[in-house]
């Protein structure tokens, strides 16, 4: 049952100047709030009665951005509590744990026969869990789906910084995903992850799999080359997607409050190419790169980073990993044992 978790996020606001619908922006807000933790699992969403106060958009139309994200599984609605981020945690989690049934069952059985208490085994594994960070002998395979291809091969970098160097991050996308034989690489994974708000997407695409949520962030560098704007400048956001551009204006004016002359498009606008003649720096989202070479030559340009959100990873990621760890651990080693008994 969700939990009131204080949600570290402005108030929602709806920018009637942008081409973008307001069912859209509100949508990428809270998808994008999800995905960057700012919205965690648990947090309190205004009632549909106070959004519509908070932004002046039609109750209809937030009803159906509501709708839509419990749809998704990304929001629950509980009557007389209010709406919350759902917590992925208490999805989809029984799978994985009953392959493990067996091992155990095998171990406890064995306990058994030796006359060891059930008690000195929880025990045992308590401490191999403990100690686990100083064995190098068992690596755990890490996959994560994401949605465009650099950013999701840069984020699985990040992660693999954070690992025991006999573990592998593999990155794949949702696109690729398409491809039978890479299906079933991900499917033989022992931790499958995906950013937040595209949780239910890929539990979708892979039926059964226990899908954690990895959390990003706006990269250190990108908030100092946002701070270090001056402030006449003439700032152009371009956003790869629609739904970014009202987060993305947030985030510069939150980065660069001293940068008042902002103006923001995305890659489909027919006005871009004026938008790219009038300013003097440029910040474009993942995936808009292409706009740089459109650009007046000597204007300033870099790309709005995310990075992988490092103690969310170590708060929540690092533990499951490294129980993942200990039960392959003690897996092999059963498996060991049972083929020198064979042998024997």
């Amino acid at each position: 049952m969700p939990q009131d978790v204080e949600a570290d996020t402005s108030p929602f606001t709806v920018d009637r100047t942008l081409s973008v619908p307001l069912n859209v922006q509100l949508r990428g807000q809270i998808e994008y709030g999800i995905a960057c933790g700012e919205l965690p699992p648990g947090a309190r969403l205004p009632s549909v009665r106070d959004l519509v106060a908070q932004t002046g958009v039609a109750h209809v139309t937030v009803a159906h951005v509501y709708k839509d994200l419990a749809a998704r599984g990304l929001i629950v609605t509980l009557a007389g509590r209010g709406t919350f981020v759902a917590d992925p945690s208490s999805q989809g989690a029984v799978q994985d744990v009953a392959a493990l049934r067996g091992p155990l069952n095998d171990a406890l059985m064995q306990a058994a026969r030796e006359g060891i208490e059930p008690e000195r085994v929880v025990a045992l594994l308590q401490a191999m869990i403990a100690r686990g960070h100083t064995a190098r002998d068992t690596g755990v395979q890490v996959v994560l789906v994401g949605v465009l291809d650099i950013a999701t091969r840069a984020y699985a970098q990040e992660l693999q910084a954070l690992l025991r160097p006999e573990d592998r991050v593999k990155a794949c996308t949702f696109t690729q995903l398409a491809q039978p034989g890479l299906v079933q690489e991900v499917r033989s994974a022992d931790i499958v992850l995906t950013l937040g708000h595209r949780l239910a997407e890929a539990r979708a695409l892979l039926p059964g799999l226990d899908i954690l949520p990895v959390r990003v962030t706006v990269s250190f560098e990108t908030r100092g080359q946002l701070a270090a704007l001056p402030p006449d400048t003439r700032l152009a956001l371009i956003a790869t997607f629609d739904d970014f551009l009202p987060t993305f204006l947030t985030g510069a004016h939150r980065f660069a409050p001293q940068v008042r002359d902002v103006r923001a498009a995305h890659l489909a606008e027919h006005n871009l190419p004026q938008l790219l003649a009038w300013c003097d720096a440029a910040v474009y989202a993942s995936g808009a790169d292409g706009i740089v070479t459109a650009l007046n030559p000597g204007t300033f340009a870099f790309e709005y980073r995310h990075a992988v959100d490092r103690p969310d990873v170590e708060r929540t990621l690092l533990p499951v990993i490294a129980q993942h760890r200990a039960l392959l651990r003690e897996r092999k080693r059963h498996e060991n044992r049972s083929n020198e008994l064979d042998a024997g």
